[in-house]
């Protein structure tokens, strides 16, 4: 999984930031708050054609939604609840950011739609599964490959690269397809695990 290998590389970086937020005592739930704020922002900036406001709110998106966890392993606050709060928290921040890009676009309103179902039914699947099998965690599609692909199509409309009416078009294209292709991937993968006669535990 690209998220895994990606953490991995971007912890070198993350792990010094977190100790500096564990040391002002700052909450990790404040940060996983901030997140949302910040996508929510993004789909302001995005509506109000402001690419640039954008596409540094999408960074401080991703910032945010890399170090909460971080800062709560290092301090110890690891809970159900922050698990639960974050992962709602994710879901409006999503919608926020895909809204936002269908507002720039003014059309492709039945695409975002399925960008958006599809990254809903990334995390679903594997919370239903994980609650019958230990782990489901297959699959390119997660919130980190999202957000990296959004982020691309600003960078790149922002460098002149592409026009980016064309490039957050192929950016929800891409978000839908990887996101319903990963829900697929993780029906398919909790059916034959649980096919093998395994169950959690």
């Amino acid at each position: 999984m690209l998220s895994a290998r990606f953490r991995r590389t971007a912890n070198i970086f993350i792990v010094p930031i977190a100790r500096l937020f564990a040391a002002l005592g700052i909450a990790p739930n404040l940060l996983t708050l901030l997140g949302l704020l910040a996508s929510v922002a993004t789909a302001f900036a995005l509506a109000a054609k402001r690419l640039d406001i954008a596409f540094v709110l999408l960074l401080l998106t991703g910032f945010f939604d890399a170090i909460d966890g971080a800062v709560a392993r290092l301090t110890q606050r690891v809970s159900n609840f922050g698990a639960f709060f974050d992962a709602t928290l994710d879901r409006y921040a999503d919608a926020a950011v895909i809204i936002g890009i269908a507002l720039y676009l003014e059309s492709h309103y039945l695409l975002a739609f399925l960008a958006l179902v599809g990254s809903f039914m990334v995390s679903y699947t594997r919370a239903r599964a994980e609650l019958f099998i230990p782990r489901c965690d297959v699959g390119l599609g997660e919130r980190a490959e999202r957000l990296i692909i959004i982020i691309f199509a600003l960078a790149a409309s922002l460098a002149g690269f592409v026009e980016a009416e064309r490039a957050l078009y192929y950016a929800l294209v891409l978000v839908a397809l990887l996101s319903h292709s990963t829900a697929l991937e993780r029906i398919f993968y909790t059916y034959a695990f649980m096919k093998g006669g395994k169950q959690k535990k």
